[in-house]
């Protein structure tokens, strides 16, 4: 398996969907991975529970509005790419998913994670970032160096708003062959039967 290193990549913290976006233009080009899916984790409260990330406190989780994560096969391994977790970059997809998603029963269902999968493909080619929702909330000085993302002009744009809104489809060809919102059991048990 080749190696790989989590700061060879552009990263800039609390912008995880451009992190991605970034991550798999790179893939792409040096044929290290082939990506799969980007994954919005995500809810309706915007309360997901994430457990062994690096802003964690011990045992307890973060608690985010949405995290974007990446799978992507190499060899013939399914991976995850999370530049925020403590886990290895990449990590297998199992050890991925149980450190992350442990099954917790004292677990509110309000920080209950669900996935709403993009392929790859289309949210490189698609993907647009005005990066209006960090505006005021962090300093311009944290935003990324790099201009902002867009997509060609002929070309529908796929925006933050359409990936994070839990109730709205893409329509075919967007997402993953599943075409809807998953539980993390119910996308990993999809994705080892494709």
């Amino acid at each position: 398996m080749p190696l790989f290193k989590r700061s060879s990549y552009t990263y800039t913290q609390l912008f995880c969907e451009e992190n991605v976006w970034k991550l798999i233009e790179t893939l792409y080009t040096n044929q290290l991975a082939k990506p799969i899916d980007v994954l919005f984790i995500l809810n309706k409260k915007q309360t997901i529970a994430l457990f062994e990330q690096k802003l964690s406190n011990q045992k307890k989780p973060v608690i985010w509005d949405y995290h974007v994560i990446l799978t992507a096969q190499i060899e013939e391994n399914l991976m995850v790419f999370d530049f925020d977790s403590c886990c290895e970059f990449p990590v297998e997809i199992n050890h991925y998913f149980n450190r992350t998603f442990p099954s917790n029963p004292d677990l509110k269902p309000t920080y209950q994670a669900y996935l709403k999968p993009i392929k790859a493909s289309y949210y490189l080619k698609c993907f647009y970032s005005d990066r209006a929702h960090m505006q005021g909330i962090v300093s311009s000085d944290a935003f990324p160096e790099y201009d902002i993302i867009i997509p060609n002009s002929n070309i529908e744009k796929l925006t933050l708003e359409q990936c994070r809104n839990i109730e709205q489809a893409l329509g075919l060809g967007h997402f993953s062959s599943t075409h809807k919102i998953l539980l993390p059991a119910e996308y990993l048990a999809h994705i080892k039967t494709n």
